[in-house]
């Protein structure tokens, strides 16, 4: 691939060629640089006659980059902040196994020392790339700078049309602004855009991530949180400090413009995205918008969506008539029962009733399409949850989501008059275990 600068630009061209390795078996050397496979050329090769090629048009670069690194040797000789070969690798007079290195190289390209120079100085050796997923990652956060959609659908689609571009040949594969833009909005890459502006709530619980649009207030929780374990905080440290800074977070963002929404980012646990829309409900105006990843995609969800036709089916049971408390498994996107089952074996008196609510057709990853559905489950949700407080006279609802997290989001926007409201989060070993408890009124 070559990246050529606009007609008059003084930057260089840059050809990229890019090696990805499914493993780490091996490193780049000096003279791995000039092997051969059958009767093709070498990697060192390739990269000369690119840069024989483009040389007579202007400045130019020539890339490797490849999740392979550099042996130590070869590493000895690049330059940590631009890729190039260092000052060391031009010596005039090169001694031990520098000397044997240039000599193989001269004779491998059949060239002088002066047009050598010339091609190693414009030589960028961009070794020990990140891994996949870190790619990934890198992309989707391009994508987003670019007011793109992010996530594996996205991601697919561009690498299909990639690939057709390389199929074709020819002047297919000479890409401008123009036609790329023409590629973006006929396969349907460009993200939607919201009609009102954003104010930035950052929460990082999982995990720190970073977004294009510095946040009104973040809150760093990651110390109380580790997701390999699944480890959470005590109900004592989210009573005395999390929750407290929560409602720190709301009222410094009383302020923001009536029109705005809030556009919550953060990678937590269902229970905090169920917390946080119990700190701004929506009988106080309280609107959202929410980055949720669903069926190979990264969309905005927004709270104040128009619901759709889609219904929710429940079904309740008796479990210990002395009991006060009603257990509710919102379950969405997965089947918790197997989970849930074992839970009420090791508690077999401690709830007054069961009720077990899910989308019409059962729980799957699909099942949440849009902000509308979202919306239309957490409302009826709560009349579900409500009839059912009435019907079994309990005082506290014990609540386990298996849900998209905006849905849970939208979800705590609507407990209000509910009263106690323990949120429940699964454990490593597979069970649940109560997080935290929040007052609903």
């Amino acid at each position: 691939m070559t990246l050529h600068p606009h007609p008059g630009a003084t930057v260089a061209s840059r050809y990229m060629q890019v090696k990805w390795h499914v493993d780490h078996r091996a490193l780049y050397t000096l003279e791995g640089l000039t092997e051969t496979v059958g009767r093709g050329r070498s990697l060192l090769q390739k990269l000369f006659a690119s840069w024989n090629t483009l040389r007579g048009q202007g400045p130019v670069e020539v890339w490797l980059v490849s999740n392979w690194s550099a042996d130590p040797e070869l590493g000895g000789y690049l330059q940590g902040r631009d890729w190039r070969l260092t000052e060391d690798f031009f010596v005039e007079a090169p001694a031990g196994r520098l000397k044997a290195a240039r000599s193989r190289w001269l004779e491998h390209l059949g060239v002088e020392w002066d047009v050598l120079r010339v091609f190693c100085a414009d030589l960028r050796f961009r070794l020990g790339l990140a891994s996949m997923v870190e790619l990934e990652e890198r992309v989707d956060e391009r994508m987003r700078m670019h007011g793109l959609r992010q996530g594996p659908e996205p991601r697919a689609i561009a690498l299909d049309g990639i690939r057709e571009w390389i199929e074709a040949g020819g002047e297919a594969k000479r890409l401008d602004r123009a036609k790329l833009r023409v590629f973006i909005r006929d396969r349907g890459l460009l993200a939607s855009k919201t009609d009102t502006p954003g104010v930035g709530l950052w929460i990082h619980g999982w995990a720190r991530r970073q977004w294009r649009e510095p946040p009104a207030v973040e809150l760093d929780w990651t110390p109380h949180f580790d997701r390999d374990t699944r480890a959470v905080p005590t109900e004592a440290v989210w009573r005395e400090q999390l929750l407290p800074e929560l409602r720190e977070a709301r009222r410094r963002l009383a302020s923001r413009p009536a029109e705005s929404v809030i556009d919550f980012r953060g990678k937590v646990p269902l229970s905090v995205s169920l917390a946080v829309g119990t700190c701004f409900p929506e009988v106080a105006g309280d609107r959202f918008q929410v980055e949720q990843a669903t069926r190979g995609e990264t969309v905005l969800w927004r709270s104040d969506a128009k619901p759709t036709q889609r219904q929710l089916q429940g079904t309740e049971h008796e479990s210990a008539p002395d009991a006060m408390d009603l257990l509710v498994v919102f379950q969405l996107t997965g089947d918790a029962r197997p989970d849930v089952e074992r839970f009420l074996a090791s508690h077999p008196r401690r709830f007054r009733a069961v009720l077990v609510l899910e989308p019409e057709g059962g729980p799957h990853d699909g099942a949440v399409g849009s902000d509308g559905d979202a919306v239309a489950f957490a409302v009826l949700a709560r009349e579900r949850i409500r009839q059912a407080r009435v019907r079994w006279r309990t005082a506290t609802t014990h609540l386990i989501p298996y849900a998209p997290a905006g849905c849970c989001l939208f979800l705590g926007q609507r407990l209000n008059a509910m009263g106690p409201v323990v949120a429940y989060e699964r454990t490593a070993a597979g069970g649940y275990v109560p997080f935290m408890t929040v007052e609903t009124g």
